[in-house]
Formats: structure tokens, sequence, C-alpha cells
């Protein structure tokens, strides 16, 4: 279902839900998610909210300035799972749009319940979206070379909403988390990748499910950042 604020936006809202769907199937299957029910249909369990622009949607939301949507696995207020954001956003359908649905998709997959790395929930969502984003491996290489980096033991604790007047954090943040989980899958494979997203739905913590799927290779945080950081120095 698409919430929107005025009648002329109904088409739009067709071709939203369609799109919607197609996501749902193809990032599901790339996490390993082996669920055939109808998700997005399925009693109207997610709802997807159109405000009318950036500035109504930042006052009613709360959300940062550069927020361009959000997604939310419970409202109170819609009682179901949400997604929202707003209208006349050129990357809407091939970036939000993805971008959101994966965060449902993942959590709904591993577990509400289930603590997931914040880093780990964006770079996935980001990796799923339909735009350039990894043609800007050199950005990360520079930031590596100039020590920019947030160490992956600490991004593991990133709390993205207390530095939320940071731009150049967050923006380091967001780049970051996408090539450490594009390196993991270009590197060791899909099926660990999924293998590590089965392990987080089954309880262990992201150390834990990193080092069962890709032992001995990746045996801790540390390693990980080591060969992400080999990895990285042929874009420089």
């Amino acid at each position: 279902m698409v919430l929107y604020a005025t009648s002329d936006d109904e088409e739009m809202s067709h071709g939203i839900l369609d799109h919607a769907e197609d996501y749902y199937r193809d990032i599901a299957d790339d996490i390993g998610y082996a669920r055939y029910q109808n998700f997005w249909t399925w009693n109207d369990r997610v709802k997807i909210i159109l405000f009318p622009d950036r500035q109504s949607y930042v006052k009613q939301t709360g959300q940062p300035p550069w927020s361009q949507g959000f997604a939310s696995i419970y409202s109170e207020l819609f009682k179901s799972r949400i997604i929202v954001t707003y209208k006349d956003q050129p990357n809407f359908l091939e970036v939000i749009l993805p971008h959101e649905i994966t965060h449902l998709v993942l959590h709904d997959f591993i577990g509400f319940d289930r603590p997931i790395p914040r880093f780990f929930d964006e770079g996935v969502a980001q990796l799923e979206q339909k735009d350039d984003s990894l043609s800007h491996m050199d950005i990360m290489s520079r930031l590596i070379a100039g020590g920019k980096i947030i160490p992956l033991q600490d991004l593991l604790a990133y709390d993205l909403l207390a530095h939320k007047n940071d731009a150049e954090s967050v923006s380091i943040f967001y780049v970051e988390s996408l090539y450490i989980v594009d390196f993991l899958i270009k590197t060791y494979g899909k099926d660990a990748f999924k293998d590590m997203c089965r392990n987080l739905r089954d309880g262990k913590s992201f150390e834990e499910a990193l080092k069962s799927s890709y032992y001995p290779t990746l045996d801790s945080m540390q390693t990980l950042q080591n060969k992400w950081f080999e990895y990285a120095k042929q874009y420089l």
C-alpha cells in the first residue's frame, strides 16, 4: 500500500508497488531468504508513505536534513512495517526504494529482535541500490590512505544518529559500509555471505557470524580490516 498526498499520485503509486515486488524478490535471493509468501501484499504488512516535499518530511518525521527516507519495522500509527520518504526525488525508484526495502527484508530474515550492526545493515542496503555507488572505490582507497577510515571494531558500535550533524563522518560511514559488504561478496562469494546472514539469524554476534562463515581466512574483525586494506590498495 502506498499512502500519498493527492489523487494525482495514484498512477505513480502503482509503479512504486510493481518495483517494490521486483526488488523484494531480488533482495531476498541475495541474502538467502527462502520465504515465498507474498511479503508485500500479505495483510498489507508494508506501507510506503510519500510526503509531498522534503520540508514536510523533515518536519513531521524529525529526520536530519540529509535524510532521503527511512524504514521502520513497526509503526504504532500504521500497525505495520513502513517506508517513509517524500515526492519528486529523481533517484527514488532506483536508489531510495530498494535501499529501504532491503532494511525491512534483512531484518525480517534475521529477526527483529536480533542486533544487526548498523554498518552491515546500511552496507547491504546500499549494495542493492540501482546506481553507480560501486564505481567510487578510488574514494574509499584515498580515505584509507589518508587515515580517515573508521576502524572496523569501532564501526561495529557506530551510532549514526549521534553523528547526524557531522556530514563528513556520516559520509565516511556510508561509503565504508558499502565497500566492506561488497568486498566480502566479491572476494569470498555469495554463498559465504548468505551463510553469514543465517548465522546472524541464528543468534550469533557479527564477529561470531564472520568467523563461522569465513574461517580460517577471516578469524576476526582485525583480519577483515587487514584483508580489506590490501584489496583497496589496488585502486590507489
